[in-house]
């Protein structure tokens, strides 16, 4: 069985990143029917930058985590049908289909979750199912020193992140290569597209806990440049290669602020900067009007309504 992968502490894979157990997670709260009913759909996908000439490459990967090791015995038709039970037939049909029109290549990274010394052994064993050639042997696998190296063709230059690595990772892999010249690529939290698969914005989700030292109403965008400067960058690259438009929401853990922030954020890769700042009423997961209404209000005032959506097809 495959399951999306959640974020946890790096060193103790058991203790699971903090949650607004009243919101959930963010990402599903643009995967309601509230959404679908609007025509506008999500995806999110891991993506690689190349630093020599500071484009996007065309591959991107989709990591699932598997509770065996089976997937790597498994045929591309068994793991097919395994994505499409963890992802849902028509979710899968839907990504795929908006990935190939905007001219990338999709593949699914399945793997267990082991502890990092199988990684550093290289016991730990990844499998690849490239979707853009799923009739042409699609299959591939690699163990942690392979994807370091398929990651530096595609990186071509190292942007390392620190030697500390990520005090949090969504895998034990991801935590493992943080610490590497080489770690696994960043991900597009969020995007939004529509039927005719045309991309309507790129999402950045930001987690305002009670640790914070920042008060909530004080979020911006400005808080994070010069510390995660190369993320951005690379989001605001991924923006212009999917001609659409980037938002950073920040959302609370705290059970006392039940709003959300949004700012839209332009400006070249080089110098991302926040141009509109919105305030929502945060969605709450068990209401199904609490969802419409943060769906209603996110389209018309972040989007722009179908006004807004038109300009964003229009570039």
């Amino acid at each position: 069985m495959l399951r999306k992968p959640t974020l946890a502490l790096t060193a103790d894979r058991t203790q699971k990143a903090k949650e607004n157990h009243r919101c959930g997670d963010p990402a599903d709260w643009f995967e309601t029917a509230a959404f679908r009913r609007r025509g506008i759909y999500a995806a999110s996908f891991d993506f690689f930058v190349n630093w020599q000439d500071e484009t996007i490459d065309d591959e991107v990967w989709i990591k699932r985590i598997s509770d065996t090791d089976n997937i790597l015995r498994q045929s591309k038709k068994e793991l097919l049908r395994q994505i499409a039970d963890c992802d849902g037939t028509e979710k899968s049909n839907s990504v795929y289909l908006f990935l190939k029109a905007r001219g990338l290549k999709q593949i699914y990274m399945l793997f267990q979750d082991v502890e990092e010394a199988k990684w550093d052994d290289g016991t730990g064993k990844i499998v690849g199912l490239d979707m853009s050639r799923y009739k042409e042997g699609p299959l591939s696998y690699w163990d942690a020193k392979g994807i370091q190296d398929k990651i530096a063709k595609l990186r071509k230059t190292p942007a390392p992140i620190g030697t500390a690595g990520l005090i949090y990772s969504t895998s034990a892999l991801e935590g493992y290569l943080s610490r590497k010249p080489f770690f696994w690529p960043g991900d597009a939290d969020t995007v939004l597209y529509n039927s005719a698969n045309e991309a309507l914005a790129l999402l950045e989700f930001k987690k305002h806990t009670a640790r914070s030292c920042i008060p909530f109403q004080d979020q911006k965008l400005s808080n994070y440049l010069e510390k995660d400067i190369l993320k951005y960058k690379s989001l605001a690259l991924l923006r212009d290669r999917l001609q659409t438009r980037f938002f950073v929401l920040y959302y609370p853990i705290p059970p006392d602020i039940d709003t959300v922030i949004i700012e839209e954020i332009q400006g070249g890769p080089d110098a991302p900067a926040a141009v509109r700042r919105l305030e929502l009423p945060m969605p709450l997961k068990e209401s199904q009007e609490s969802m419409e209404t943060f769906a209603k209000r996110f389209v018309e005032e972040a989007l722009g309504g179908e006004e807004g959506r038109q300009e964003c097809r229009n570039g």
